[in-house]
């Protein structure tokens, strides 16, 4: 019962860190802030998390659990097809307020990890486990002829990964009620992946 208490604060601790970073940066995530924000001490703080890059790759993976959890409902379909593959990248995208925070989250810890090396690892490690995920759905709808298959799967995970991550990164520069409109060139890119008949 109580390692269900530590994974439960531990959770919190990293929603907390999330919502801090996407709100205010990750300048900003300092324990004294973090213990704020929670309503306890930097001690209690460092009874969950033994540094704050810790911290940092918890608030990381809180943020793409939820990004996960998105895609993976997006992705229920037993034979997906293209128009299958739109609800998948939208919900990897920032075109809502929730998703707005993750992705505030990802990008500030992305920066982050460029000098951190955990915090590499993490970053590295989810994004291998998405284009995996990815490249599985590609290959699938190209076995069943609803995908152009002239394209390698390779190549067009690489090329829908890349865009994603740059459009979730534009996205957030673009007001809400613009980002619909912004990301619909995407869509028609997608479009043109439909095999020919």
């Amino acid at each position: 019962m109580r390692k269900v208490d530590h994974d439960s604060r531990r959770e919190e601790v990293a929603e907390a860190a999330a919502r801090l970073i996407a709100e205010q940066g990750l300048d900003a995530l300092t324990t004294r802030a973090l213990a704020k924000s929670l309503g306890c001490s930097i001690g209690v703080l460092s009874h969950y998390f033994n540094s704050k890059e810790d911290i940092v790759i918890a608030a990381f993976r809180w943020a793409d659990q939820r990004i996960d959890l998105r895609m993976q409902e997006a992705i229920a379909n037993d034979a997906p097809g293209l128009e299958d593959f739109f609800p998948v990248i939208k919900a990897g995208l920032p075109l809502d307020k929730e998703s707005d925070l993750e992705w505030r989250v990802r990008l500030n810890l992305h920066a982050f990890a460029l000098s951190h090396q955990a915090s590499m690892a993490a970053e590295r490690d989810k994004n291998t486990q998405f284009r995996t995920l990815m490249r599985e759905m590609i290959a699938d709808m190209q076995r069943r002829k609803r995908l152009r298959s002239d394209i390698s799967p390779d190549d067009l995970t690489l090329i829908a990964f890349d865009i994603v991550m740059g459009m979730a990164s534009n996205l957030l520069m673009t007001p809400f009620d613009k980002r619909e409109a912004r990301a619909e060139y995407l869509f028609r890119f997608i479009e043109l992946l439909r095999p020919p008949g």
